[in-house]
């Protein structure tokens, strides 16, 4: 999808996973945990004979390997990850309920170490009955202290691009009366 092009707000559009992004976020995490485990396992005398850097080699092992396994059961998942439709946004890697259009009270983009990301404001009432995942549970108060406060929405590792889901969003947000839509945008 182009970004000027106008957008069928009608449609539900469902968007996957791209393939070779996967599969490339899937090879950075296989080398993190590599790494972390070089200070663990005695593969290089000495390197995990301090306590501080035989820690850190172990979180850094459960993080990344977490993450890879996280990448790996995304890439075999056939569901759409974001659907964006009529009756709201859903991203699977937040709820499985959709997020509904008036609902949304605020929408911003987040920069984080390069990435950029949708953060979407709820309304309380309607954020509290969502079955949030645990990623998104655990997520939830680290993002707001680093300036996003909201559901983080991200292009990582899909088939479009930040540009086009955000541009999606903004459409199907202005059309079915989010109050995001008439606010003005705010870049974090």
């Amino acid at each position: 999808m182009r970004v000027n092009q106008p957008v069928d707000t009608s449609r539900t559009i469902e968007l996957l996973h791209s393939p070779l992004k996967m599969f490339g976020l899937l090879v950075l995490g296989v080398l993190m945990t590599s790494l972390a485990l070089v200070f663990v396992l005695p593969v290089f005398p000495g390197l995990g004979s301090d306590p501080v850097t035989h820690a850190v080699g172990i979180v850094g092992t459960l993080f990344f390997g977490l993450c890879t396994l996280m990448i790996l059961r995304q890439w075999f998942t056939l569901e759409a990850v974001i659907t964006i439709s009529p009756a709201g946004l859903r991203d699977v890697r937040i709820a499985q309920e959709f997020i509904p259009w008036p609902a949304m009270e605020r929408l911003s983009t987040w920069t984080l170490q390069g990435q950029t990301i949708l953060v979407v404001a709820v309304a309380p009432e309607v954020e509290s009955r969502l079955t949030l995942t645990r990623t998104a549970r655990w997520t939830r108060g680290a993002n707001r202290k680093l300036g996003a406060d909201g559901l983080c929405v991200t292009a990582q590792g899909l088939k479009l691009e930040f540009a086009g889901l955000a541009a999606l969003v903004h459409a199907y947000a202005a059309t079915y009366g989010a109050p995001a839509a008439s606010a003005a945008p705010s870049p974090d």
